[in-house]
């Protein structure tokens, strides 16, 4: 199953996740944490995957290959773990190489299903109850399964649990630790060993408590208890200064710092792999635990979107109507003995795979097209492409004139072909994309949100982009036009006023040199066109990553601009970059009626009443247009079709999508 993972800036401008919490082996995407990088990798979420249309399949000879168990699953990673301690794997150590090698090892209650990233139970037994009031707090009651160990042995409880949230609660762990936030959770009890009782002093919506404090990592007690109670005491004697004094927060880090310096060797596994062994800057390695208690959980997936697990003793669960067209079938390892990642740059890796040296390359950003390309004649290397789990898009500043006339941004967005754009000025490189929700995110994703222009011509697009801005009162002193007697094409608006007689003034458009990302730099020339077709003067500048980054999000001067983002799989992150002053929200976008879409979004507990009110969400997006989105790229994996199987390649953000390369359920080909 699924985890989570949490919210980032990186390369692309990315929102990316790597939340370490291991139901089993994958992510999920929760929007827990913001931190700004300069370069990063994306892999930020969620739910059903849309099917990959242009997935190659793997070749077959004269007979269809089958998988089975295997002994090693050999791994090729571009950079080294940096740390076992999981307290620093949460919060400063978070890093998909780190998550890769164990971030199965620590269980949650819920998670997401692998495939098609549905909320299912973990460790938990069944649902969770509904949150009620009970005195000052709002509870929860989440039954915990009579059969889940950890490596040694020794039964995983609610006593583990409890012992964990108290102890991120107390000590003000950051990072991805915020996950059990105490903004909302107060504490959790363990009734008995198998009944956990969670206690919120506010009320939590499903970002805080469905995608927050269910899905967090639960650690084994008896394990960390000895190690940490020390670093409690230290903070025992500093908790009655003024938390908000600059020595009391010294002093609270220092206490920090320590406990991510605590030593994990021997730490339990409550997960399908153990932590074997670390060559620094050379190979890592994790052995599979055969006592793993969901070995052998058989999934079902139906076309009409119900799902059923069955385990091998005969337990079940499952919702929805488990009849009809079953569109999948995948049964957990792990398969293989253990999983080797050794460490190649992106070169060697893919010759180290075409040599046969290693089985999967995993890559944050999936491979290039030239490297696909590279090993596309090769019959021993299969190939799979998947929409990747985000979006590039065009920004408006609302502070600028006249960007926050809606007619404006409904014209620009008229004129922007996104078919052209990516089938042929692209190349076919780019997925057009026409909400804030990927696709690929099938549960919370709207298809049908405004499209203006979607399938017109260009000469129809002027001429309604034109249409549209005459109705809102701009005029020009020579009106944009279509000219059939050069064969079709567009003579240039010139000299627009707006409604008050004012000349529109010159505008810029910043997107990332072709050096950093051809895509959005080609993107950047041909809006730039269009633009100026309709007589708004604007020059694409084609310029650095960082002084984007500078100019926008360091409060400098821009009109336009073009990034991206990697998302999460709860969307709250809409309202996050639109709320009125968000942080996120530097374009400045302000509407009450979408504010309290979100105030609802962010306290609704019910996931159909969210999902209905995150498509309203999305439905207010696609019009005001504080974005123009634009365009996903695809996600490419190549695999050694000879030593290795998987049960499906279709999965949001490719095969290595939140470190794990589906390694609880690759089989050697037999």
């Amino acid at each position: 199953m699924l985890s989570k993972k949490w919210l980032v800036l990186a390369g692309l401008l990315v929102v990316v996740g790597i939340l370490f919490t291991a139901c089993q082996p994958k992510t999920v995407v929760e929007t827990v944490v913001v931190t700004v990088e300069k370069e990063g990798t994306p892999i930020v979420i969620t739910a059903t995957p849309a099917p990959t249309e242009e997935a190659t399949p793997e070749p077959t000879g004269e007979t269809e290959k089958v998988g089975g168990p295997g002994d090693v699953y050999r791994i090729a990673v571009l950079s080294d773990m940096t740390t076992q301690n999981v307290w620093a794997a949460y919060d400063p150590d978070a890093s998909i190489w780190n998550y890769a090698v164990y971030g199965s090892k620590w269980p949650s209650a819920y998670g997401l299903s692998t495939h098609r990233w549905d909320f299912v139970p973990g460790i938990a037994a069944d649902n969770p109850s509904d949150l009620e009031q009970e005195g000052d707090f709002w509870v929860c009651t989440v039954p915990l399964r009579d059969d889940v160990k950890w490596s040694d042995g020794t039964p995983i409880t609610a006593e583990d649990w409890a012992w964990t949230a108290q102890t991120v609660l107390t000590l003000d762990l950051s990072g991805n630790w915020e996950a059990y936030d105490g903004d909302y959770l107060d504490h959790i009890e363990a009734v008995d060993a198998h009944t956990a009782k969670l206690y919120y002093h506010t009320k939590p919506g499903l970002a805080r408590h469905q995608y927050g404090v269910l899905m967090s990592p639960i650690l084994n007690k008896a394990f960390w208890e000895p190690k940490v109670a020390p670093l409690l005491d230290e903070y025992a004697a500093i908790a009655d200064m003024d938390h908000d004094s600059d020595d009391f927060q010294a002093k609270r880090e220092a206490i920090v710092q320590k406990l991510y310096q605590l030593d994990p060797t021997g730490e339990p596994s409550g997960g399908a792999w153990q932590f074997s062994q670390w060559e620094k800057g050379a190979y890592s390695e994790i052995s599979a635990v055969d006592s793993y208690y969901d070995k052998g959980l058989k999934v079902t997936e139906y076309a009409n979107g119900a799902l059923k697990e069955a385990w091998p003793g005969g337990r079940e669960w499952g919702f929805g109507d488990q009849s009809g067209d079953v569109s999948a079938e995948y049964t957990e390892g792990p398969w293989f003995n253990s999983v080797v990642f050794s460490i190649y740059n992106a070169d060697a890796a893919l010759l180290a795979l075409e040599a046969g040296e290693v089985d999967f390359i995993l890559t944050p950003n999936g491979l290039s097209r030239g490297q696909v390309d590279q090993v596309s004649g090769n019959p021993g290397i299969s190939t799979a492409q998947n929409p990747a789990n985000g979006f590039r898009y065009m920004a408006f500043n609302f502070n600028v004139k006249p960007l926050d006339d809606i007619a404006v941004r409904q014209a620009i967005d008229c004129m922007i072909d996104k078919t052209f754009l990516t089938q042929n000025l692209l190349q076919g490189a780019a997925i057009p994309v026409n909400t804030i929700v990927p696709e690929g995110n099938s549960y919370w994703y709207n298809p049908n949100v405004p499209l203006f222009c979607d399938g017109l011509s260009a000469k129809d697009r002027l001429e309604k982009a034109v249409g549209m801005l005459k109705d809102a009162g701009y005029t020009w002193d020579k009106e944009p036009t279509w000219n059939e007697s050069r064969g079709g094409s567009v003579d240039w608006g010139e000299g627009m006023k707006m409604p008050d007689g004012s000349p529109v003034p010159q505008m810029e458009l910043l997107a990332p040199s072709a050096g950093y990302d051809p895509l959005r730099a080609t993107a950047g020339v041909y809006i730039e066109q269009w633009i100026n077709q309709l007589g708004i003067p604007c020059k694409a500048n084609l310029t650095n990553f960082n002084n984007i980054l500078d100019a926008v999000f360091g409060g400098g001067d821009w009109d336009m601009y073009i990034l991206g983002w990697g998302v999460s799989a709860f969307p709250d992150y809409a309202c996050d970059f639109f709320y009125t002053d968000a942080g996120f929200n530097v374009g400045h976008y302000s509407n009450p009626t979408f504010d309290k879409m979100c105030d609802e979004f962010y306290a609704e507990t019910d996931m159909e009443k969210a999902r209905d009110e995150s498509f309203k969400i999305q439905e207010t997006l696609a019009t005001e247009l504080p974005y123009i989105y634009l365009f996903t790229t695809p996600m490419w994996d190549a695999w050694d079709n000879n030593t290795v199987i998987y049960p499906f390649t279709d999965i949001n953000d490719g095969i290595g999508s939140g470190g794990y390369g589906l390694q609880n359920y690759v089989q050697a080909v037999q």
